[in-house]
């Protein structure tokens, strides 16, 4: 009976919102993205209505405690807590953990619209990286981002040493707004300097990533570090121009200024941030005449003569709207599968190998080092960002699909693709494995409906803000700097 006047309210709360008139844009899902853009379409002045089917915040992509992830990963019966303790202490995200670089786009935009003040935010300890070495050993060491860093690390030889440093120098006082900052050093610029000469200067505006990162003859390894390890590149790094792996670059070194005492450049909310940025960003909306509806039984979008999209419609009514956005897995008409995820969830009593006493961590796992096309991703977190009980660390290890699903389940893709991450959690306490389809916009869709890709295997919301500031330009078309550059 109490079930049954709850879900009489809740049909109640978003009716009320349908019949308010016309909204100016009308998003369906409430994960990240749908989540990121409909905050700053409310802060730039639009009335925005977001609607999510299930009865989640987030979505597929909510905070479940283990005995629902265990239950949506196919596992049966209940959890012993003397092995994983209390399940209803334990915070995951089903879309698994993201954490945000903290100077970086996706926290000035959380900030320009208002959500970031109703986020608990949490430093991240370390950022480290893998590698394989010449000799065959594997190891892990943290990401360097600076001279200082540099310096003391051990896992350089002193000549790599030197490089590293000297490119650190160069990026620490590279301006872009300044050519004059744009000269390299070399034995030839010294002497031109000893002679009175120019020191040349790179075309940093023509040049690419490669051709900048080959003036300074850097080993394959660190290579990997800067572009995989500090500007989340992962791609073909012949995509990158020069400037774009700089900015990259700096935004990195930068956040580590973002906070006292960052020890990484990384912050992740406390209790997970599936199902609080949808609800952080509900309070933005509802402050800006709009508003966040969950449990909406949607039935399909609204078409005009025209065929142009001008509303959506759920449980026998329609709310018209300018324009719709939707996720792709809630428009499945309009969307194409692009490949598949699959995401390891480890129960650990202890911190992932070789990443010493870590609170908590975010781990690349390179392609070239891992023996992949794609980079793989591991975090782990503890009671300090209240995702676990004391005494337990909650470990996310991710990658995109890369082999064949026939016949398969998936703990059998998990363990192919995330080979080289299984030893890093030995011995866990209780593993879990799900697989999920990353779906995009298919062509020819209808004027007036944007369709946002669903998420990746990145454990960062790098490409998600990427995604997040496109949509935003295309459907305002005004450029969202305009919106974030105070912040």
């Amino acid at each position: 009976m109490i079930g049954a006047l709850l879900a009489a309210a809740s049909l109640a709360d978003w009716r009320s919102s349908f019949s308010t008139g016309r909204y100016d844009v009308a998003i369906v899902g409430s994960g990240p993205k749908e989540s990121l853009l409909a905050g700053l379409l409310a802060a730039s002045g639009r009335t925005v209505l977001q609607l999510e089917p299930s009865e989640a915040a987030g979505g597929v992509g909510t905070t479940l405690d283990l005995q629902e992830l265990s239950e949506r990963c196919g596992a049966e019966g209940e959890l012993n807590p003397t092995k994983v303790g209390e399940p209803a202490e334990w915070a995951v995200d089903g879309g698994g953990a993201k954490v945000l670089m903290a100077g970086g786009q996706t926290l000035r935009m959380l900030v320009a619209c208002g959500a970031w003040s109703h986020l608990d935010f949490r430093r991240v300890q370390r950022s480290l990286i893998y590698r394989k070495k010449e000799d065959g050993a594997k190891d892990v060491h943290r990401v360097l981002a600076n001279v200082e860093d540099a310096l003391k690390t051990r896992s350089l030889p002193a000549l790599e040493k030197a490089r590293v440093v000297q490119f650190f120098y160069w990026l620490e006082k590279f301006d872009e707004a300044d050519a004059s900052t744009w000269s390299i050093p070399s034995v030839s610029g010294f002497m031109n300097m000893v002679q009175g000469k120019k020191t040349p200067r790179l075309k940093m505006k023509k040049l690419s990533a490669p051709a900048l990162l080959a003036k300074w003859e850097l080993g394959p390894s660190t290579v990997n570090m800067l572009v995989r390890g500090m500007a989340l590149h992962n791609g073909a790094l012949k995509e990158l121009s020069a400037l774009a792996l700089v900015r990259k670059l700096k935004a990195y070194k930068d956040s580590y200024k973002t906070f006292p005492h960052m020890t990484s450049p990384y912050v992740y909310p406390r209790e997970g941030l599936g199902a609080a940025l949808p609800k952080a960003v509900g309070k933005v909306l509802g402050d800006n005449g709009g508003a966040l509806e969950l449990g909406v039984p949607l039935e399909g979008l609204v078409l005009d003569d025209a065929g142009r999209c001008v509303g959506v419609r759920a449980g026998g009514e329609s709310v018209a709207a300018d324009c719709v956005v939707a996720g792709a897995d809630h428009v499945p008409e309009h969307a194409s599968e692009a490949h598949k995820v699959v995401r390891l969830f480890a129960v650990l009593n202890h911190p992932p190998q070789m990443c010493k006493d870590a609170r908590s961590c975010q781990l690349l796992l390179p392609a070239a080092q891992v023996g992949r096309e794609s980079d793989a991703y591991l975090f782990s977190a503890t009671s300090t960002h209240r995702v676990a009980p004391g005494g337990y660390w909650l470990a996310v290890a991710s990658a995109k699909v890369e082999g064949a699903t026939d016949g398969l389940n998936a703990m059998q893709v998990a363990k192919r693709e995330l080979k080289a991450a299984l030893p890093l959690l030995k011995p866990a306490r209780k593993l879990f494995a799900e697989m999920t389809t990353v779906s995009e916009a298919s062509d020819g869709l209808p004027a007036g409906l944007h369709v946002l890709s669903t998420g990746g295997a990145e454990s960062h919301l790098l490409t998600t803000a990427d995604d997040v500031r496109k949509m935003y330009e295309e459907i305002t078309g005004e450029p969202l700097d305009e919106l974030i550059d105070d912040y």
